[in-house]
């Protein structure tokens, strides 16, 4: 693969030598509109080794890269174009995007609201953003006729990042005043009023199903406000994830409502699949290891925990977890080290202490055992007289 990737470059930048800039980028163009985003990049590349100063190919490889999901490279592409052409609309919108998805929230903030003091330009540019609510896919749009609703509700998810929960939601007020008709704007909305411990959140999430009835998010956040007023909902989750299974929240709320049901099979099931979608969270690595350690599987709980502190070295929970799995499977000494590793990043951990004071006895040491015993306590660890009795005698 490699090697034909190698020959594809080769070809295309030999037959792109001794072209002018302007063949270079209409062959680009059609490069990109064919969906051939690794020959649009390399065409756009050839053109600008010709004409550095071509302007329309930084904001075209820009386009191209973030197709790719190369998004910072996209980003440094678009700011050049900037600085080459300040205040043009769809480079401002796409930047501003851009800024969002990497989570660069007060610079994004600024592309949208300088998009406010400018009116919008025509555009016969189709291009791929982001879908506009939290987990969307990317979608087909136009900067024309639709950036103003759009826009407002870009700056109103951008406020709710940056926990400005009010603007956030006086933003969206605005884009459904434009558009009202949109499921994503009522969801953003309603995330924004749950910042707010507005009860109107669940309204919103409601009217987007009217609109998107297999609206994943709205779905999976009904289930989530349902279960927080103690009446925990599958029927939404399962709705939310038939309608979008690459979308990990609903897996994970699920999963804990399972754990919290005693129906572990089906948590390590959801964790699972959540970990498919990303496996670089810690937290998740670490709730699949305290279910399998419910279900008694010592060592996939071991080997889950370790993969949480190896993506987090001081997750205090984690090593705490691991050591009582090794002490569970009689490895005493090893128990020690991870308690003792717990200490290192919480020293005011009471249950470590605790639990290490018992690896210590079995480990027949009990003079560390007691001192770990009363540390404890003066911690504020309830110890039962006869665990103390038993450790420090009398």
């Amino acid at each position: 693969m490699k090697f034909l990737i190698s020959l594809f470059l080769t070809l295309t930048f030999g037959f792109c030598l001794g072209q002018p800039a302007e063949q270079l980028f209409e062959a680009g163009e059609k490069a990109y509109q064919s969906s051939r985003f690794t020959e649009a990049v390399a065409l756009f590349d050839s053109c600008l080794r010709s004409k550095p100063g071509y302007a329309e190919a930084y904001f075209a490889r820009a386009l191209a890269k973030e197709r790719q999901n190369k998004l910072d490279a996209a980003l440094t592409d678009m700011n050049i174009y900037l600085d080459m052409v300040p205040n043009e609309t769809e480079a401002l919108f796409t930047r501003g995007t851009l800024r969002f998805r990497l989570e660069k929230y007060e610079q994004a903030k600024e592309d949208f609201l300088k998009l406010t003091e400018l009116s919008a330009g025509s555009t016969n540019t189709v291009f791929y953003q982001k879908g506009a609510s939290p987990g969307g896919k990317n979608q087909m749009i136009t900067t024309q006729g639709s950036l103003k609703p759009l826009l407002f509700n870009y700056i109103g998810m951008t406020e709710t990042k940056l926990k400005n929960f009010k603007p956030a939601v006086q933003w969206l007020d605005s884009a459904l005043r434009l558009d009202n008709n949109n499921a994503d704007y009522y969801v953003n909305r309603g995330i924004a009023k749950e910042g707010l411990n507005d009860p109107t959140a669940l309204a919103d999430y409601q009217k987007a199903l009217t609109i998107k009835p297999d609206h994943a998010v709205a779905l999976n956040n009904i289930a989530v406000l349902k279960r927080t007023k103690g009446t925990p909902v599958a029927d939404e989750l399962e709705q939310a994830i038939d309608s979008d299974s690459s979308m990990l929240y609903p897996y994970l709320e699920r999963a804990y409502q399972r754990v919290e049901g005693g129906y572990y099979r089906g948590a390590l099931e959801d964790y699972s699949s959540a970990l498919k979608i990303n496996d670089q969270d810690p937290e998740i690595w670490f709730a699949r290891g305290s279910v399998k350690e419910k279900m008694n599987d010592l060592k996939g709980a071991y080997s889950d925990y370790t993969k949480a502190i190896n993506l987090k070295e001081n997750y205090q929970q984690a090593w705490l977890n691991r050591a009582n799995v090794l002490a569970k499977q009689g490895k005493y000494t090893e128990a020690v080290e991870d308690y003792t590793a717990t200490l290192v990043f919480s020293p005011e951990y009471g249950a470590a202490y605790y639990n290490r004071a018992l690896a210590y006895d079995k480990l027949k040491k009990s003079t560390e055992a007691c001192q770990d015993l009363t540390r404890a306590e003066s911690l504020g660890f309830a110890v039962d007289g006869k665990v103390k009795t038993k450790l420090c005698g009398n």
